[in-house]
């Protein structure tokens, strides 16, 4: 089995009318939204992509672009299955999530182009691999993560994952069934703020880093996150020889910075 992440060429977008299968909680404000592409389709797309839904949110005929990553990697199981992960954090995103549901119910079909991006896993399996998300951030980490496991199930990966309460924390249970069954992966979740109901790590994300590693140098680091996030935590862990160049975010590409960001 190679080590290296497979086929890294870029591929044409394509649409597809894709039926909306599922709208389910994943918490109280994140839902899971999964669609099946068309018959006989075999979709393919790089692990930490994302997608372009486009949906007539007012059944006018007017239709709006929003862009998702992809939450699950191409699965030869399940060649025709999309998942997304979507954070009901406004009356926008609330309308998003209702009108899909409404799709669901009625076995509707959405428009989806897919895929775009270019932070997307790219990297030599074998080496060591740390994933940090913030908030829904994860969709994208988990995507990375299946893949690099099914190319590489020894892979040496650490997960960081930030949330502002311990009830943010969905897909707990495949994340801990991962570090039972692959022994050289590790997750860590964390809370921003120390609390009476929380017993795991608190802090900033480059904190909790910081002091599990004496160094990062030669780490292939995927960060998915705000700006802010993602940019000063390379910065604040420069200092444990963590590369930019290993660095791997959508932020790069829609968000490109000047000057350095604290966080």
């Amino acid at each position: 089995m190679s080590k290296v992440a497979g086929d890294t060429e870029k591929r044409p977008v394509v649409s597809l009318d894709c039926k909306v299968v599922d709208v389910q909680n994943l918490s109280e404000e994140t839902f899971q939204i999964l669609f099946e592409a068309p018959e006989g389709t075999q979709l393919q797309y790089h692990a930490g992509q994302y997608l372009q839904l486009e949906l007539d949110l007012n059944n006018d005929g007017q239709f709006q672009s929003l862009f998702y990553t992809i939450a699950n990697s191409c699965d030869p199981v399940h060649p025709r299955r999309l998942e997304l992960f979507i954070h009901n954090a406004s009356e926008f995103s609330g309308k998003i999530i209702q009108h899909l549901a409404q799709l669901s119910e009625a076995g509707a079909f959405a428009k989806i182009n897919l895929a775009m991006g270019n932070a997307y896993l790219q990297t030599d399996v074998s080496l060591p691999h740390v994933l940090i998300a913030a908030g829904s951030g994860i969709s994208k980490i988990k995507c990375v993560t299946e893949e690099i496991l099914r190319r590489n199930p020894d892979a040496d990966v650490n997960i960081y994952w930030s949330n502002k309460s311990a009830s943010d924390f969905y897909f707990l249970e495949e994340f801990n069934q991962w570090v039972q069954q692959h022994k050289n992966l590790n997750f860590t979740p964390i809370v921003e703020a120390a609390n009476d109901n929380w017993t795991g790590r608190s802090g900033y994300i480059y904190e909790v880093v910081d002091k599990d590693f004496a160094s990062l140098d030669g780490a292939q680091v995927y960060l998915c996150g705000s700006p802010r996030m993602v940019y000063g935590t390379i910065d604040q862990l420069e200092s444990k020889g963590l590369n930019e160049e290993n660095c791997y975010s959508d932020v790069f590409e829609y968000a490109p910075r000047e000057k350095k960001q604290a966080v």
